[in-house]
């Protein structure tokens, strides 16, 4: 089934919505999540509220993608039951690489939408595996040994690229604007 069909039946109130998103885009979400928790039944249940938030934003929200809007919200759910999980422990995974992102840039909560444009504007300008690499970190929070196996590079070689990645996105900003 075609997303705006899907999309469709969320504006109908069908429930049939939640199972259509669930067969078209489960595996993909359920990966997101997995990739920030590490903990099957944690995922799950970030999984399920994602349908349900879903459900109660369509409308009024049309999402011209609807994998990358479930992606969001499951994104976000997951790091918010992170954080929940481990309020008081810290050095997780998704702890450092948002750490190492937030030397970059520090945008009011008005510079939203511009920094949003600067940052595809950025990852556009990128060759297709810094590009992965990036996203990989920083949207996925791949740990940097899994990131570095998957591209048969070292881990030394991975982190040295991501930190040249983040100096690029740095000054890119900068000439836009934004400061840290």
């Amino acid at each position: 089934m075609e997303d705006k069909d899907i999309i469709a039946l969320y504006y109908a109130r069908n429930e049939d919505a939640i199972r259509e998103s669930s067969d078209k885009y489960g595996t993909y979400v359920k990966g997101i999540s997995m990739s920030i928790l590490k903990n099957i039944s944690d995922a799950e249940e970030c999984v399920n509220d994602t349908w349900l938030k879903a459900w109660r934003s369509i409308p009024p929200q049309n999402p011209p993608s609807l994998k990358v809007y479930l992606g969001r919200l499951v994104r976000h759910l997951s790091i918010d039951r992170l954080r929940t999980l481990t309020r008081l422990k810290r050095n997780r995974e998704y702890d450092v690489a948002l750490d190492e992102l937030s030397e970059c840039a520090a945008p009011d909560d008005e510079d939203v939408t511009a920094l949003t444009s600067a940052l595809n504007e950025f990852l556009d300008e990128l060759e297709p595996q810094d590009r992965k690499l990036f996203v990989g970190r920083y949207w996925h929070l791949y740990p940097v040994s899994k990131l570095a196996a998957a591209y048969g590079l070292t881990a030394n070689n991975t982190s040295v690229r991501l930190h040249r990645l983040r100096e690029r996105l740095r000054i890119h900003l900068s000439e836009r604007g934004f400061t840290v």
